[in-house]
């Protein structure tokens, strides 16, 4: 099967700079945002797509350890990315992080390699996805993950505008 047009809209979404949300319903070109456009465009090519949710961090090796710090250590960190059935086998497909982050550590996902840009270091299956979806309508959680990571969303998005 040609894949050209697919991934055409992956390196385009991919090549983007990378943004976090600032506040409620604030659209960003974070993974979340991204990933949504590509499950999207990539299910009306036909592909059969599925939204993933993980848990993660940020790396203080990559990312300044005085940014990282600046997170509260009970806000949890999740990382969406797209798996699409590519020729009979499920692929991750992840185009966070723009190819040219790769020079300062970032795992970049690709087309060919399947990788995510963040380390999953628990992968929720479809049941906790949903759950952790549903805390989203929730404003009073909203309220509290905006207000307290607040300081470390917006000393990434500078530090990103300068990568």
């Amino acid at each position: 099967m040609d894949h050209s047009r697919a991934q055409a809209i992956f390196t385009e979404i991919q090549s983007r700079p990378y943004r976090l949300s600032l506040c409620p319903g604030e659209a960003s070109a974070n993974c979340y945002f991204k990933g949504i456009e590509l499950l999207q465009k990539l299910g009306i090519l036909g592909y059969e797509v599925r939204g993933r949710v993980g848990e993660t961090y940020w790396d203080p090796n990559i990312v300044p350890a005085d940014i990282v710090a600046l997170l509260p250590t009970d806000i949890l960190v999740t990382h969406f990315f797209v798996e699409a059935n590519i020729d009979g086998r499920w692929r991750a497909l992840d185009p966070s992080f723009p190819a040219a982050w790769a020079r300062h550590g970032f795992t970049i996902g690709s087309w060919e390699n399947g990788k995510t840009c963040f380390p999953i270091t628990r992968l929720y299956i479809q049941q906790e996805s949903l759950d952790y979806q549903e805390k989203w309508f929730d404003p009073a959680y909203q309220k509290d993950f905006f207000e307290r990571g607040g300081p470390c969303w917006r000393a990434l998005n500078q530090w990103f505008e300068k990568a």
